[in-house]
């Protein structure tokens, strides 16, 4: 053998890439999906792309190295529909899409909490729901009206946090709907599985009497309200909410009402003023979510995984007994987590304008949030639609 043809040899050895491989199927259907382009995604951006054969099978090369214990984001698109999955390389990986329609009529708004509180004569409100695309076979929902709700007039919004249940979190714009008064929109694709959202807002309050009144879009599982103590919550609504049970609280009250049809009317009146009990901090990059005492935070233990722990909150003070029943606990560690990074964001947003100076904060979770990635990246990462 010459030197030549040793060369050659051993070049794919100390030269050789990482490679990703995986197969796409289509959910809907449960058919392999041919001729699917996959792209993957590093925190430096677009590493490579492939099509699926007819196997529906992949494979893609990445040139240098990943670090040890780093991991990437594979994309496939579907009828306009962004679908993720993180994957390590030597991993397979099994990626899903669906069939999308207009609408798809076993959704419900599995879980709801509202939170409100003062500061000064403003009304801080922080909603979360969490979606469940329950449709058999599974299809995703695509429209301009996916998520509607209304929002008191005069009110300052900000951007909503959307995870999906692929694990893709992003901020999004809330859109007012066109002839419609106070009434926004979401345009976000309900896949199936469970999409949290987490909406926040403010807006000028008297504390004699605020009303808030809603119209579910969906059925509705549950809904809770929290207040603080030192606020008064009257049900105003044929469905009556009843307080939750409690014990040993003294820094919030807890209310909650039980299945709500489609088109149904909700509401109550708040007044008075205060300030929720809970404090949040940014954990740092080495620490993890602490162990909670309180039984709602015990219920939310594995909602969503928090793969990036620097972006994760915790909470400093611990909070009371929850309304919240145990066969809820999937969904509403991730509507905590999320109540906690908004409540963080506001505080930081207060301390800019108390300051006037400007800082950063960003509550988007880890690589398949695509916050990560280079610009380009980010930009054919999102694409139409997530």
């Amino acid at each position: 053998m010459n030197i030549s043809s040793a060369i050659l040899l051993l070049f794919p050895i100390t030269c050789s890439a990482q490679m990703f491989q995986g197969r796409v199927t289509n959910g809907s259907t449960g058919n392999r999906q041919p001729s699917s382009q996959v792209i993957l995604f590093t925190p430096a951006g677009e590493q490579g792309r492939a099509m699926t054969n007819d196997r529906g099978d992949f494979h893609i090369d990445l040139p240098a190295k990943l670090a040890p214990g780093s991991s990437a984001v594979l994309q496939v698109t579907k009828d306009g529909v962004d679908y993720f999955q993180t994957v390590r390389a030597g991993e397979f990986a099994n990626l899903k899409i669906y069939q999308a329609a207009g609408h798809v009529s076993s959704i419900d708004d599995q879980f709801c909490i509202l939170q409100f509180q003062t500061s000064g004569k403003r009304l801080q409100v922080t909603e979360l729901h969490a979606l469940n695309n329950r449709s058999d076979p599974p299809i995703t929902q695509v429209n301009s009206g996916n998520f509607v709700l209304s929002i008191p007039p005069g009110a300052q919004i900000e951007s909503a946090i959307v995870s999906s249940p692929d694990g893709g979190t992003s901020k999004l714009l809330i859109a007012p709907v066109a002839e419609a008064a106070n009434q926004y929109r979401i345009d976000f694709p309900v896949k199936p599985g469970l999409t949290k959202y987490a909406i926040r807002y403010e807006l000028n309050y008297d504390a004699r009497g605020f009303v808030f009144s809603r119209r579910s879009q969906y059925p509705m599982d549950q809904v809770g309200v929290m207040v603080p103590n030192s606020m008064r919550f009257r049900s105003r609504s044929p469905h009556t909410f009843h307080a939750a049970t409690n014990a040993g609280n003294t820094q919030e009250q807890q209310f909650e009402l039980d299945k709500l049809e489609a088109n149904a009317t909700f509401g109550f009146t708040l007044s008075g003023t205060g300030e929720l009990a809970r404090s949040f901090r940014p954990l740092q990059p080495s620490e993890r979510p602490a162990p909670q005492t309180s039984r709602v935070e015990d219920r939310m233990r594995s909602a969503f995984t928090v793969r990036d722990p620097s972006i994760a909150v915790h909470p400093d003070s611990a909070s009371s007994n929850s309304f919240f029943t145990a066969h809820r606990r999937a969904i509403i560690l991730g509507i905590f987590f999320l109540v906690a990074a908004l409540a963080a964001h506001f505080t930081l947003r207060a301390h800019r304008k108390n300051r006037n100076r400007a800082r950063l904060w960003s509550t988007d979770a880890d690589l398949s949030s695509h916050q990560g990635l280079s610009a380009p990246g980010r930009l054919a990462a999102q694409g139409r639609r997530h």
